[in-house]
C-alpha cells in the first residue's frame, strides 16, 4: 500500500503542500483568541484508589443511583502525577458518574494563585473505550476492504486534517466560511477517490460529479437561506461567534454553509463514485452502447440510490434533533412557532439541502461519466486514453 502512494505522486503533492500550508498558517498568520483564561482551570486523568463513603440511593422512577460518595484519586500525568487528593463526588441525575475503586476518570483541577485548589470530578475517562473502537473500526475496514480499505482510512485521515488544521482555523480567522469549505471539500474529494481508485476516467469522473454536486448544494441553500431569512446569526451560538468576530473578523453571516455542505460530502460523494463506477462496468462490458443509454442507464441506477441515500441523510439529521424535539414537544409547542423556530427552520433547511445535492448528483454524475465515456472524448483527449489503459 505504501509503494502505490509512492507511486501516486498527486495524491503525495497535494498532502505534502496541505501540510505546508497549515503549519505556516498556524504558526504565522492564524488569529489567537480565547473567551477563558484556562490557565488556572484545566482537566487531568486520575484513577480512584478508595471509596471512603457512599450515600447513594437507587431511584425507582429514574432508575438511577443518586447521592453522594468521598473518594480518593491519584493523579496520574501532569505536575501532580503520583499525588493523591480527597474529592466530594456528587451524584446527580445530570452528572450521574458513579465511580469505585480502579475507576478511571476525569478530574477538573482548578487552582487559582494564593487560594487552595479546588477539585471535582468531570466524566469517565472515555479514552480508552474511544482508541479500542476506533481500532476495531480500522482493523474491520482493513480486514474486509484489504488495500483499498487501508486506503480509505488514509483518505479519512486527510479529510480529518483539512477540517481541524485547515478549515477550522482560516475560517476562524475571518476568511471566507464559503470558499474556504469549498476548496477543502474539493482537495478531500480529490485526495480520497485518486488513493482509491487511481488515475483512470471513473475516477476524474467522481471526482467532476462530487464537486459539482457540492457546488449545486451550496446554490441551493444559499437560496434556501435567502428565502427563509436564516444565517450565521439565527443559530444558538450567536452571541459567542460574535464575541469572536470582535476579535478575529470571524464571518459569521455564512458560518453555516461549512457545516451544510461537509455534512452532505459523504452521501454526495457515494452518489457520485456508485454511479460511475456502475457505468464504467456497462461500457467494458457492452462497448457498442451509446452516450444516450449509458446516460438513461446512470438514471436509471440513480433512482434506486435516491430512496435510500435521501432517507438516510433526512433521517441522520432528524436523530441528531431528536431529543432537541423531544423537549419541544413536551412544551406543547404550538405548530406555527415550532415551525419557524430558528432550530427548526435550519434542521430543515440542512436535511432538504443535503437531500437536494444527492438527487442532483445522480444526472450530473450520469451525464459527466456517459460523456467522458464517449468515443468522440476519447478521441479528443488522448491524455485520457493513456490514463484509462
Amino acid at each position: 500500500m505504501i509503494k502505490q502512494l509512492k507511486e501516486n505522486k498527486v495524491v503525495l503533492i497535494i498532502m505534502i503542500l496541505t501540510m505546508l500550508f497549515s503549519l505556516l498558517f498556524n504558526k504565522f498568520y492564524k488569529k489567537e483568541y480565547s473567551r477563558v483564561n484556562n490557565s488556572a482551570n484545566y482537566y487531568i486523568s486520575a484513577k480512584v484508589t478508595k471509596v471512603k463513603s457512599n450515600t447513594l440511593t437507587y431511584d425507582e422512577k429514574l432508575k438511577l443511583n443518586l447521592g453522594q460518595q468521598n473518594i480518593e484519586v491519584e493523579f496520574l500525568e501532569g505536575k501532580h502525577k503520583g499525588e493523591r487528593v480527597e474529592i466530594n463526588n456528587y451524584v446527580t441525575a445530570v452528572h450521574n458518574v458513579v465511580v469505585k475503586e480502579g475507576t478511571k476518570i476525569i478530574v477538573n483541577a482548578d487552582e487559582p494563585e494564593n487560594i487552595e485548589p479546588y477539585y471535582t470530578v468531570y466524566q469517565y475517562d472515555r479514552s480508552f473505550g474511544m482508541i479500542l473502537f476506533i481500532s476495531i473500526l480500522c482493523l474491520a475496514v482493513i480486514f474486509i476492504g484489504k488495500g483499498k480499505g487501508g486506503k480509505s482510512i488514509i483518505g479519512l485521515a486527510y479529510s480529518l486534517y483539512l477540517i481541524i488544521y485547515v478549515l477550522l482555523p482560516t475560517v476562524f480567522s475571518g476568511y471566507p466560511p464559503l470558499l474556504m469549505t469549498v476548496l477543502v471539500i474539493a482537495l478531500s474529494t480529490v485526495v480520497t477517490l485518486l488513493l482509491l481508485n487511481g488515475h483512470s476516467i471513473k475516477t476524474y469522473s467522481a471526482i467532476l460529479s462530487t464537486i459539482s454536486g457540492v457546488l449545486l448544494c451550496s446554490l441551493c441553500f444559499y437560496f434556501m437561506s435567502f428565502l427563509l431569512h436564516i444565517d450565521g446569526f439565527s443559530s444558538e451560538e450567536a452571541e459567542s461567534l460574535i464575541l469572536i468576530s470582535a476579535e478575529t473578523g470571524l464571518s459569521i453571516k455564512d458560518i453555516m454553509f461549512a457545516g451544510i455542505l461537509i455534512s452532505s460530502l459523504g452521501a454526495i460523494m457515494d452518489v457520485a463514485m456508485s454511479i460511475t463506477s456502475s457505468l464504467f462496468e456497462i461500457r467494458t462490458h457492452k462497448p457498442d452502447i451509446t452516450t444516450k443509454e449509458l446516460f438513461h442507464s446512470g438514471l436509471e441506477i440513480g433512482k434506486d440510490m435516491i430512496g435510500t441515500m435521501t432517507n438516510t441523510l433526512i433521517l441522520a439529521f432528524a436523530g441528531s434533533a431528536f431529543v432537541s424535539l423531544l423537549v419541544l414537544f413536551s412544551f406543547n409547542v404550538d405548530v406555527k412557532q415550532l415551525m419557524n423556530s430558528n432550530y427548526i427552520t435550519i434542521e430543515f433547511a440542512q436535511g432538504i439541502t443535503g437531500t437536494l445535492g444527492i438527487v442532483l448528483t445522480v444526472p450530473i454524475a450520469s451525464m459527466l461519466c456517459a460523456g467522458m465515456l464517449s468515443e468522440k472524448f476519447f478521441l479528443r483527449c488522448s491524455w485520457f486514453r493513456k490514463i484509462n489503459n
